[in-house]
């Protein structure tokens, strides 16, 4: 790319603040893009609350920024219930409805009239219906999970007949739309192998690139200040496989890690957790919950060990990767570490059945060698092929590929 290209963001939320791993990979994708010297416009949902907030660092990065509201509006859960009901009788999947907006269209289609652009990236399946039927440039699609895949791993727990009928019904309509985006982008920005292998075995025809998740490994520097015997999550409690991370955790693995090692204390950090997720657990020895914090760094550098007890998901976890590059032992389970190439047992411990997990962590917790050991093998691997530097490198070529 010998020139600064325009380039036209689709945002699904706004990438600023990175409080979530979704807005990390937009954020990091904005600022890669800027730092090349390109223009970037940014046409994105925003919440009432959002636009209060600090906008500077995104005024900073993008030439233009042009904010819609969010498809839910005020009164979220009113509509996004009929919405539900709606997808129910179409055969379009939730997040379709959910996610549709005349006014995202109508901002995409200004910006398009003013200037000539050199490439779109939209954020996201759903986003895709927003986009102007007929481009003359190139379409990037940036995916970070794989959608129907997640929704088969929610029901394979989910206890529920109705909800399980439910969710079946509604990972072929999402099967059926993620194949369409796929379609019409020139290039789908994967965030593993494993994903690009999962996207091209559900449309052989797309150009699926690796622009793998990755953490600014400066920012995310090694630290002293470790508690004795603290077991760290993080993760936002407004996203289910979280929750269910930390229920799986709490039921099944804190009883037998406090019977190994009696003084352990799982504690808990991440954004929302509602009034009564946390009662739910108010009389759990040996449990905490952090809640919304200002700076994870903080919360990682008091643990002793970080855990991922995951059993939904898709994607990579970038909490893995900045636990990582603070040089903190990390266990996990398969599906937590998945798409990421931690060496088991040199770089990550994996463990899928609840004892086997306890046994790991209680042995950590005991072995200050093996938690140095692990933790600087784990702080390379990052270095090496999760820093900013391959993701940016990664991002040039898959854009300047879609212009040839």
């Amino acid at each position: 790319m010998a020139r600064p290209l325009r380039v036209l963001f689709a945002g699904l939320t706004l990438p600023y603040p990175p409080t979530n791993g979704h807005r990390l990979r937009t954020w990091a994708m904005v600022q890669a893009l800027a730092d090349d010297g390109h223009r970037v416009t940014l046409v994105a949902f925003a919440e009432r609350a959002e636009l209060l907030g600090d906008l500077e660092p995104l005024r900073t990065a993008c030439a233009e920024i042009d904010l819609v509201p969010t498809p839910l509006g005020p009164r979220g859960r009113g509509r996004d219930a009929l919405k539900r009901l709606r997808a129910l009788a179409s055969p379009l999947p939730f997040g379709a409805w959910k996610f549709r907006s005349p006014e995202l269209r109508e901002a995409l289609e200004r910006q398009l009239a003013r200037q000539d652009f050199d490439v779109l990236i939209c954020d996201g399946v759903y986003n895709m219906q927003n986009l102007p039927a007929h481009l003359a440039i190139p379409v990037l699609l940036n995916k970070d999970d794989v959608a129907h895949v997640l929704i088969r791993r929610y029901l394979a727990l989910e206890p529920s007949t109705v909800r399980r009928l439910y969710g079946a019904l509604e990972a072929r309509k999402v099967e059926r739309w993620e194949r369409a985006a796929l379609r019409r982008a020139a290039a789908v920005l994967a965030c593993s192998e494993l994903d690009r292998s999962l996207l091209r075995e559900l449309c052989p025809a797309a150009s699926v690139v690796v622009v793998p998740n990755v953490v600014d490994t400066d920012h995310y520097a090694p630290r002293d200040g470790a508690e004795p015997a603290t077991v760290l999550f993080q993760g936002g409690m407004d996203w289910q496989p979280n929750r269910d991370a930390v229920e799986f955790f709490v039921a099944e693995i804190l009883p037998a890690l406090r019977r190994r090692a009696p003084s352990a204390r799982f504690r808990v950090a991440g954004r929302s957790p509602t009034e009564p997720f946390r009662r739910r657990f108010a009389e759990v020895p040996g449990f905490e919950f952090s809640g919304t914090v200002a700076d994870m760094r903080d919360e990682i550098a008091k643990a002793t060990v970080c855990v991922v007890p995951l059993r939904i998901g898709s994607g990579t976890r970038l909490k893995i990767l900045e636990a990582g590059a603070m040089a903190k032992p990390i266990l996990s389970t398969a599906l937590g570490a998945e798409g990421l190439e931690l060496v088991d047992g040199e770089e990550i411990v994996l463990a899928d059945e609840p004892r086997a997990f306890a046994d790991g962590v209680a042995k950590l917790l005991h072995d200050a060698a093996r938690r140095r050991e692990l933790g600087r093998a784990a702080r390379l691997r990052v270095e090496k092929q999760y820093g900013l530097a391959v993701f940016k490198t990664s991002l040039r070529q898959a854009v300047s590929g879609s212009l040839r």
